[in-house]
């Protein structure tokens, strides 16, 4: 869910430096990463000097019918029972559920590893506790992430050319410290569509999120797999690779063409689950600002809401600054039109009290969205805010 940062799959040799490539309105330019890491920690001074929004800090009563959920992030840390009980008792209507990622699943799979030390069903625990409390139960899948597969898995990805690469032909590690499946591979993208409608046909679950559905940094993807797609999508070659798409005449193209490839994923799945599983809710936990996800990420999601791909979308709205959020989701507003459901994503982590998060919810609702979800169940969540937000 946080943005990722960028590790290096190997540490760098000696006189090797690291460049971070960001892209504005479709171009791409080099900036040094000295100066990005300087100019986002001006950016995050100035969120949290900037003045609040007049709004209530206390509980207000929610419109009928709020959508009110939560993410867990690791299954492993609470007894699905526990969770789904204190979400129900605290007003909550749902849970989205980390089950699974490009590397692993926490159940037993016959697409994917299992997780490591995993003998539990948590997908099998989670829906029926969700069926006995009436609270919707949705798998949240992480995209492309190798999380927890098995390092022989890993290795022979890499060997294969099934992972993405810097410029410089390195395999970079996100947050995660994992390896991240190219979306050039047709394989790759197979793996993302099937793990999720295993889900969903096994499971008597309401949804399926796709998170992470983007590339994790603007500085990817230059692999030996991406090249031989792209060549085959202009139907020649590239002269000089990757110096064309990086900067040069091709930049544009190719930024439109990952942007592509991210979209199919997002289109092939909902027609599969919606074959499958016509009752399913495809969701995606997506960019804050449209323009940074396509420009910075190739997350076309908008494109999405407006093909009729997803049935609601939660943008990671995580700031401490009320003013910031109001503004976020007044954007999101006129991005969604009112197609689809809008549920604002609260980080909830970054915030340090009730009044806080009162504050927020606030916003959402004077802002007309359909629910939110909070970033992410925790003790420290639970114990500070539930007590106040149970209506």
């Amino acid at each position: 869910m946080p943005p990722s940062h960028l590790e290096i799959f190997r540490p760098p040799r000696n006189g090797e430096t690291y460049d971070a490539r960001v892209r504005f309105g479709g171009a791409s330019c080099v900036v040094l990463l000295g100066f990005a890491l300087v100019f986002a920690a001006l950016l995050a001074s100035c969120e949290t000097t900037l003045p609040s929004t007049a709004v209530s800090e206390s509980r207000v009563t929610p419109p009928a019918g709020e959508f009110r959920g939560a993410w867990v992030y690791d299954p492993r840390r609470f007894e699905p029972e526990d969770v789904v009980r204190n979400l129900k008792q605290a007003g909550f209507t749902a849970v989205f559920v980390r089950l699974s990622s490009a590397g692993a699943a926490y159940y037993p799979s016959a697409i994917l590893p299992r997780a490591p030390g995993t003998t539990r069903d948590y997908a099998a625990e989670y829906a029926e506790a969700g069926r006995r409390y009436g609270l919707q139960v949705h798998a949240w899948h992480v995209c492309f992430m190798m999380h927890y597969a098995p390092p022989a898995a890993v290795t022979k990805a890499i060997k294969t050319g099934m992972v993405m690469r810097d410029a410089k032909g390195r395999a970079l590690r996100p947050t995660y410290n994992v390896p991240v499946r190219t979306p050039a591979v047709s394989a790759n993208r197979s793996l993302e569509t099937h793990a999720m409608l295993e889900l969903v046909t096994r499971y008597p679950i309401d949804g399926v999120q796709l998170d992470y559905i983007r590339y994790f940094s603007g500085s990817v993807d230059y692999s030996a797999s991406s090249r031989a797609a792209f060549e085959a999508s202009l139907g020649k070659k590239v002269k000089n690779w990757p110096r064309d798409v990086v900067s040069g005449a091709l930049c544009e193209r190719y930024h439109a063409w990952k942007a592509g490839l991210i979209t199919k994923v997002v289109a092939d799945t909902s027609t599969a689950i919606r074959a499958a599983v016509p009752h399913a809710k495809i969701s995606a936990a997506v960019w804050h600002s449209a323009d940074v996800g396509y420009n910075d990420y190739a997350q076309d999601w908008p494109r999405w809401v407006k093909n009729g791909y997803l049935d609601f979308v939660v943008p990671m709205n995580y700031t401490r600054n009320d003013r910031q959020l109001a503004a976020w989701i007044e954007a999101q507003r006129e991005g969604v039109n009112g197609k689809i459901p809008l549920y604002a994503g609260i980080g909830a982590y970054q915030l340090d009290s009730p009044r806080q998060l009162n504050r927020q919810i606030n916003i959402v609702r004077a802002q007309g969205l359909s629910g939110y979800v909070l970033y992410s169940y925790d003790e420290a969540v639970k114990s500070r805010f539930f007590e106040e937000i149970v209506n």
